[in-house]
């Protein structure tokens, strides 16, 4: 269990507004968040009815808000550090239940001072992997007249809670709730920072997503299409993945372009935004005609635009022309249309299936003194080609009973309506001295997906390059 604590402030409201996911803009987020208690005389502000099958949840914190703001002002001292927000969070894959959170927050506020004179009210937040408390209190309480004192007749004396060596006093009763409900004992070097050592690569990689997410969100040119969704994060370095049904796109995971990166779902990144339902909710625009291509459905990955990537590569355009438009060539090509995202169109003078195919380079450039620029363009325009002449060949033997054109000087603009997009990624220095035969392999491995696509005969694995 991780203890935080946040910076004191002088009134609640925003405090318990951003605790009970009252925002106008928290509609999805109040549906993974339930009131708790404390030590309060209010009732529990939530409210909540199904319509038409659907679960409606309501919230009205107002109450409690005067509740704190009345405590509060009974006290005369000069501090204005009068509301106290922490929170307690559990590693992945831990759970308490409501009652057991219960006795968990009492032991902790008991451990930082507070007793049956203060306030303090408790909400779990389930909308993020981790399962955590949001803990406002007030840090008034009473505090009893020493008998002696001249001032021992003025009546109640109101004082501040101490939060001298807060710090230690929260881990210390953090480590008192691991024990007694068997929870996991984070190592920290601070209030609530985690090491590495005992971290989870996947969780850290979600925590960054959801980092490169919001500030993505957050900029002049947020994404507001799904396309451009996968263009801006492909930019930042991450990685989409739809999983769709018969063509029907279900959900969307994220990961970082990495060699350790790993695939997140959206509800594990963050449930309250980076789901598909909540990204559409949240105003990117989802249309299959414009956006399948780029989220790469019937692929497997999605594929941004050449220039958002951090390499080097092209674009090239691959049209596959059907003589003659047969019965059974229309069935296949309806079958696989919406699984695939295959496109025929019609030049009126010969059918055709349209493939995409993006190269993509990463290597290092060398210095002025071990190359001319000049050779080492023409040495990664003759790779660019060598390649092509593999898709090529693969193509052809796919197709073998129709003509295979390549056209070499296609634009980005021709990705809108692609059958389909192929990958070919390099990952190796393409300046190394057997970088045309890696190239062969990776560009093969990569048609071998294409072939089991398009279920096509002979298997790849019988084609001789």
């Amino acid at each position: 269990m991780i203890s935080k604590i946040k910076e004191f402030s002088k009134t609640f409201r925003e405090r318990i507004i951003y605790e009970f996911a009252a925002h106008q803009c928290d509609c999805e987020k109040i549906k993974h968040v339930e009131f708790i208690g404390g030590n309060l005389v209010s009732a529990n502000p939530y409210y909540e009815f199904t319509e038409a099958g659907a679960r409606k949840v309501f919230v009205d914190p107002e109450q409690i808000i005067e509740e704190f703001g009345n405590h509060t002002a009974m006290y005369k001292g000069d501090s204005d550090k009068l509301c106290a927000h922490y929170i307690l969070s559990l590693a992945p894959g831990e759970k308490l239940t409501s009652a057991e959170w219960l006795v968990a927050v009492n032991d902790f506020m008991r451990g930082l001072g507070y007793d049956s004179s203060t306030k303090y009210v408790a909400v779990v937040h389930r909308d993020t992997d981790k399962e955590h408390v949001h803990i406002v209190a007030s840090r008034v309480r009473l505090v009893d007249r020493d008998p002696g004192s001249k001032r021992a007749a003025l009546g109640a004396n109101f004082q501040l809670v101490s939060d001298s060596n807060d710090r230690h006093k929260g881990m210390g009763a953090a480590r008192a709730i691991e024990h007694k409900y068997e929870l996991s004992t984070p190592k920290t070097d601070g209030w609530s920072k985690e090491l590495p050592g005992h971290s989870d690569p996947a969780k850290d990689h979600a925590h960054i997503i959801r980092g490169i997410s919001k500030d993505v969100f957050k900029a002049s040119n947020r994404p507001r299409t799904m396309a451009q969704l996968v263009d801006r994060l492909a930019e930042r370095g991450v990685q989409i993945r739809v999983s769709e049904k018969n063509g029907v796109v279900q959900g969307i995971s994220y990961r970082l372009d990495r060699l350790n990166g790993r695939w997140i779902s959206g509800s594990t990144v963050m449930a309250t935004k980076l789901t598909w339902s909540a990204l559409q909710r949240n105003g990117v625009s989802y249309s299959p005609f414009r956006d399948n291509a780029k989220l790469g459905v019937g692929i497997g990955i999605a594929q941004p635009a050449t220039q958002s990537l951090n390499n080097d590569g092209a674009l090239f355009r691959v049209y596959v022309k059907l003589p003659k438009q047969t019965k059974e060539l229309k069935e296949y090509v309806r079958k696989r249309s919406i699984r695939m995202n295959f496109y025929s169109g019609d030049d009126r003078i010969s059918t055709c299936l349209g493939f995409n195919v993006g190269i993509n380079y990463s290597f290092r450039k060398l210095k002025k003194a071990e190359v001319e620029l000049e050779s080492e363009r023409k040495r990664l325009e003759d790779l660019l080609r060598q390649t092509m002449k593999v898709v090529e060949a693969m193509l052809k033997n796919l197709f073998s009973l129709f003509e295979v054109h390549v056209d070499y000087n296609s634009d980005t603009s021709d990705i809108t309506r692609p059958a389909l997009k192929l990958s070919v990624g390099v990952e190796d220095n393409v300046l190394v001295q057997d970088a045309e035969q890696s190239i062969h392999e990776q560009s093969l491995a990569q048609l071998q997906r294409l072939a089991a696509c398009c279920a096509a005969e002979p298997a790849i694995s019988e084609l001789a390059f």
